[in-house]
């Protein structure tokens, strides 16, 4: 069954809708965007960021669907997709009778909703349905995509703690199923800043960067200095190496 809308809900609806549109206040609240934009027409709530669809559009749409993809006719007219679909349903054409749910449909939806490693893209393409029906599907059933935030447990602070000095933050986010931004701000607020202060370049550095960076590959010079390849590449700018071919210039 689908959720009420709560007091904190309405206040982002009330505040954000006229300049954020219905897709901002979609992913901030949970709800469908045409619930969003139900709402916002019940409560009198009109957004700015809402295009009108022009004479020639509609007669676009009208000549080429179905006859092209949905996503097809979208990139044309610089619409989204969802913008394309509720033309085609409030215009009533060539609208297929959609396929009924089945028991089997509704459980794996209701195991791949809930899953944040599949988008809803992935799982309308895994139930074979559009976007908007399998949208509108989980918002009948109440259920709610998992939290772009959420906060730590114990455990994975002490994974933190553990690994930081051993595995970059990409490797700890995707340990953690997290953002790396996410493993970042974490490392920050707990006062690990930096694994190491980095090492700085000596004379003997640069010489043994002006004397091989043309011949040996950048990971092997990266390995034998114990160096990160940007930090090659960066000292290589400095020093004013490329691996860039110089064009011959060609006298008539």
């Amino acid at each position: 069954m689908a959720h009420r809308w709560t007091k904190n809900e309405l206040t982002t609806l009330k505040r954000y809708y006229k300049t954020k549109g219905s897709k901002f206040i979609s992913v901030r609240t949970g709800h469908p965007f045409y619930s969003v934009i139900a709402k916002a027409k019940e409560l009198g709530l009109k957004s700015d960021s809402i295009r009108k669809w022009k004479e020639f559009e509609l007669i676009y749409l009208r000549r080429n669907y179905p006859s092209k993809p949905v996503e097809s006719i979208a990139r044309t007219l610089k619409r989204s997709t969802d913008s394309v679909y509720g033309m085609i349903y409030k215009l009533k054409i060539n609208i297929p009778v959609p396929k009924k749910w089945t028991d089997e449909d509704l459980s794996q939806l209701k195991k791949l909703w809930t899953d944040k490693k599949y988008s809803i893209d992935e799982i309308a393409a895994k139930l074979n349905k559009t976007r908007p029906a399998t949208h509108f599907q989980a918002w009948k059933m109440g259920l709610r995509r998992p939290q772009v935030w959420r906060f730590w447990t114990k455990e994975e602070t002490v994974f933190l703690r553990k690994n930081y000095k051993k595995l970059t933050y990409k490797e700890i986010a995707k340990q953690l199923g997290m953002t790396q931004a996410s493993v970042f701000k974490k490392a920050i607020r707990m006062g690990y800043r930096l694994r190491g202060k980095p090492r700085k370049w000596t004379k003997e550095d640069d010489e043994f960067m002006i004397q091989n960076y043309m011949r040996i590959p950048s990971r092997e010079i990266a390995e034998k200095m114990n160096r990160s390849i940007d930090s090659l590449i960066t000292r290589a700018g400095k020093l004013g190496i490329t691996r860039r071919k110089k064009r011959k210039i060609s006298s008539k």
